[in-house]
């Protein structure tokens, strides 16, 4: 049973920080939590309970068969659907056990699959997120129990703007904002959900830090208290990812070859398996080599020695503008907003000559998950003003006659992998949304300039 102590303590922090969607106004609405057996939804759905107008009900999703093909288990959902079962008596509210494992294979993984066929980099999170818990489960919820509104423990933030970027139609609407824990903040892969989506959805944990929300977990003596956080993907288990992918994409051999001296220098075990910006275990090299390419004619990895080798770096990188998901009005009416400063101290570069100051914005981005926010500027180019690519360029293929956002970076942008997302963002917090990169500029390496100083960094 919850603590009195605890239970006041948390339903009069989740008034006081404005938790509830302004949706949930009437008696008992009905609430679905998508609830995992970890300690974040455990508190969503426990924070919610809390508030005695609503009626809050756990779902277990289940979207992976437990055993892989070789009849292994790989995903223990028996032990996780047990854990939310034991939360939810904890809590005392009912809990239900969901499959939508043809949903996950015919949306999230066959087009992911097709990536890794094509050389690219996807991120079955993203999809995930916009096409089960967001679609798939929210309309489930709906059908189940008449949910009013769906809830999960995301760390992020569902706000009005309430500012001038914002018409009179939709100034009331709930746009997505980052978490005030910046370092647990997953807007990143929140960021191609549909905006209609998020206007039946509740964050409760946009508020907290990771810290707080374990606090909570324990005053109110949840059994998930102390879970481990969930790390990786978990349809592949335990498995090399490599040996994991070729089970279902046929393995392209092919070789590493020196993005310096364009020696062949050893076999790889499949083209499909390496992205951009990882570490690559050459055979017979002292020195750490990273992937900085891939060549599909002949399936070569191109690889380059050290952490901080020009060919990792790029100043900028190409969304099709038909791939970018809005979740706000795009900004560019407002010509160049937020800062005329660029991260590195220098001036922001103004629009080309021939580019409308409507045709460019100022605003922050982020292309890996917990990457810190960085400055950018963000234009809307056309295949004959997207100069700067190489002609015979390893990563990317040539830009079609459509349109494209082009991110021009403050600093140099590390490990730019197509099929990843590049998320945009608003001094504020505001997520104006994504789109799955389509291809970078030309590294330092090619355009053979030295790297200047700061870089922006991640590590695999």
């Amino acid at each position: 049973m919850l603590s009195r102590r605890a239970a006041v303590a948390a339903a009069a922090i989740l008034h006081r920080r404005g938790i509830l969607s302004r949706h949930i106004t009437s008696a008992k609405k009905k609430v679905v939590v998508g609830m995992s057996g970890g300690v974040d939804s455990s508190v969503a759905a426990y924070l919610l309970h809390q508030d005695k107008s609503l009626e809050v009900h756990g779902m277990y999703m289940n979207n992976w068969d437990t055993s892989d093909e070789e009849g292994h288990a790989t995903c223990p959902a028996d032990m996780e659907y047990e854990a939310v079962r034991q939360v939810c008596n904890d809590i005392g509210i009912p809990c239900t056990r969901v499959d939508f494992v043809q949903e996950y294979w015919n949306n999230v993984f066959a087009p992911c699959l097709d990536e890794y066929a094509q050389g690219f980099t996807p991120n079955p999170d993203v999809l995930c997120n916009r096409e089960i818990k967001f679609d798939a489960f929210a309309r489930h919820a709906k059908h189940l129990v008449g949910a009013d509104a769906i809830a999960t423990g995301h760390y992020a933030q569902l706000l009005p703007m309430h500012d001038s970027a914002a018409s009179s139609t939709d100034s009331d609407a709930l746009r997505l904002f980052a978490a005030v824990d910046t370092n647990k903040d997953q807007t990143y892969f929140l960021s191609h959900v549909s905006a209609a989506a998020f206007q039946q959805v509740l964050f409760p944990l946009g508020k907290f830090t990771k810290p707080q929300v374990r606090e909570i977990a324990l005053h109110a003596n949840l059994s998930t208290a102390l879970a481990k956080e969930s790390m990786g993907i978990c349809f592949i288990g335990k498995r090399p990812f490599g040996s994991f992918l070729a089970q279902y994409v046929p393995p392209r051999q092919g070789h590493f070859v020196s993005v310096e001296t364009n020696a062949t220098m050893h076999a790889h075990d499949g083209f499909s398996a390496y992205t951009i910006g990882q570490g690559a275990k050459v055979p017979g090299q002292a020195a750490k080599w990273f992937v900085v390419g891939k060549r599909d004619q002949d399936a070569a990895v191109l690889v380059a020695p050290g952490t901080h080798h020009p060919a990792l770096f790029a100043d900028h990188t190409y969304v099709h503008t038909q791939a970018f998901n809005w979740l706000a009005p795009p900004p560019f009416s407002q010509g160049l907003i937020q800062s005329s400063v660029r991260d590195d101290g220098k001036p922001a570069t103004p629009p080309p000559s021939h580019t409308s100051a409507t045709t460019s914005f100022r605003c922050l981005y982020r292309a890996r998950y917990r990457q810190p926010l960085a400055g950018c500027t963000v234009t809307i180019v056309h295949d004959l003003d997207a100069t700067g690519l190489h002609p015979a360029r390893h990563n990317h293929q040539q830009l079609s006659t459509d349109t494209y956002l082009k991110v021009d970076f403050d600093v140099p942008q590390r490990g730019l992998a197509p099929g990843q997302s590049v998320v945009l963002y608003r001094q504020d917090g505001l997520c104006f949304g994504g789109g799955a990169i389509y291809c970078a500029g030309p590294s330092y390496w090619e355009m053979r300039k030295p790297l200047p100083s700061p870089l922006h960094d991640w590590h695999v």
